[in-house]
C-alpha cells in the first residue's frame, strides 16, 4: 500500500492541539510513522538515536513544509496514545495530488535512511528534501510543456534510469540529456507542426558529438496526464533513490512557484507517445557556426523538420548507452 493510501485511512484529530497527531506505523520503516494533524495535513514522524545534533539545527518553515527537530508529540495509534520526541515534517496542503507528490518524495527519503538512523543521519538526509521544497518558492525556469515533453521521453524509454542519469541537473543547460558524445534535445509543439526553435549551439555541436532531436506533439486536454501522473509512471520503473530525488528536485526547480497551478495542466498522452520522432542534428537546416560573427552569441532560429526523414535509434551506430536506452 502506498503512503497516500495509508494516510487517507487515518482519522483527523478533533482538536486544535498542534502537537497531537493520529498516526499509523509504517512496517517498511520501523523508525517512522505517517500521521495527520488537526488541519488534515500529512505529517511524517521520524524517531532517531539521540546524539545532540538537533541542538545545532534550526527549524524550517517554507510555503509547503514545516520541519521541526526533536519535538515532543502526543501520538494516537491503534486507540492508544504515547508521548515521545520526533523529527516532524508537516506538508501544508490538503490537496490530494500535492500530498501524493510530497509523500512520493518522503518515501525516497525514508528508503535512504538506515533502520536505526541517528539524528545526524536524518538531518543530512533532510538537506535535499528541504532544497526540493525551497525550490517551489522560486521563479520557474522552463515551461510546463517543455518539462512534460522531457518526462514523457523518459517514461517511454527502454531504460528510464539511463536517461535520468544524463538528465540536466539545472533546466537552463544547453541539452536536456547529455552523455558527452551523445546528446538529446527534446522539442515540443502544441500546434501539431514540427517547427521548433533551436539555439546555434544545439545544432552545431563539437565534431565528436552526435545530437539527436526528439520531436513531440503536446496538446492540452482535460482527460490527459499531468506532470505528477508521469512522475508516478517513471517512479514505478526506477529503483535508485538518488535518481528519484533528482527527478523531484528538477521538477520542483523547473516549475518553481507555479507548481500548484501548472501541475493541473494535462496533455494528450497517446498523441505525445505516438508522435515521438527522432532526428539527427546534421539533417536539420540551421545557421552554421562559420556564419556566426565572433562577438555574436545566443543565436536562436526556427527550423522546420516536416520534410526531414526521422531516424530509428535502434539502427544508429553508437558506442554509448544513452541512445541505446532511449
Amino acid at each position: 500500500m502506498s503512503l497516500i493510501d495509508v494516510f487517507l485511512e487515518i482519522e483527523i484529530p478533533q482538536t486544535e492541539n498542534p502537537k497531537l497527531f493520529h498516526a499509523n506505523a509504517l512496517s517498511d520503516f520501523p523508525f517512522s510513522k505517517i500521521a495527520v494533524n488537526y488541519l488534515g495535513f500529512p505529517v511524517i514522524l521520524i524517531s532517531s538515536k539521540f546524539d545532540q545534533t538537533h541542538l545545532s539545527q534550526k527549524n524550517i518553515k517554507l510555503k509547503y513544509i514545516e520541519l521541526t527537530h526533536n519535538l515532543e508529540c502526543k501520538v494516537w495509534e491503534n486507540g492508544k496514545s504515547k508521548i515521545d520526541n520526533y523529527s516532524v515534517i508537516i506538508f501544508k496542503s490538503d490537496e490530494e495530488t500535492l500530498q501524493n507528490y510530497f509523500l512520493g518524495i518522503t518515501q525516497s527519503l525514508l528508503n535512504s535512511l538506515s533502520k536505526k538512523p541517528t539524528q545526524k543521519e536524518v538531518f543530512e538526509t533532510f538537506k535535499n528534501f528541504v532544497e526540493i521544497f525551497r525550490s517551489l518558492t522560486q521563479t520557474p525556469t522552463k515551461t510546463i510543456q517543455g518539462l512534460w515533453a522531457e518526462l514523457i521521453l523518459v517514461e517511454q524509454s527502454k531504460n528510464p534510469e539511463t536517461l535520468l542519469n544524463y538528465w540536466h541537473n539545472i533546466p537552463e543547460e544547453k541539452f536536456d540529456f547529455n552523455a558527452d558524445s551523445e546528446k538529446i534535445e527534446v522539442k515540443s509543439s502544441s500546434n501539431l507542426e514540427r517547427v521548433h526553435i533551436f539555439t546555434a549551439e544545439q545544432l552545431n555541436p563539437t565534431n565528436d558529438s552526435q545530437v539527436i532531436i526528439a520531436s513531440i506533439f503536446t496538446k492540452q486536454v482535460s482527460n490527459g496526464l499531468n506532470v505528477l501522473n508521469l512522475l508516478d509512471k517513471i517512479d514505478n520503473r526506477i529503483t535508485e533513490n538518488e535518481l528519484k530525488e533528482k527527478v523531484y528536485l528538477i521538477v520542483s526547480k523547473t516549475l518553481g512557484n507555479t507548481f500548484e497551478q501548472t501541475t493541473k495542466i494535462k496533455y494528450d498522452y497517446d498523441l505525445a507517445k505516438n508522435s515521438l520522432r527522432f532526428y539527427r542534428h546534421q539533417d536539420i537546416s540551421k545557421v552554421e557556426r562559420i556564419n556566426i560573427p565572433e562577438r555574436v552569441s545566443e543565436v536562436k532560429f526556427k527550423s522546420d523538420l516536416t520534410n526531414i526523414k526521422p531516424i530509428d535509434l535502434t539502427k544508429l551506430f553508437t558506442n554509448g548507452q544513452l541512445f541505446k536506452d532511449t
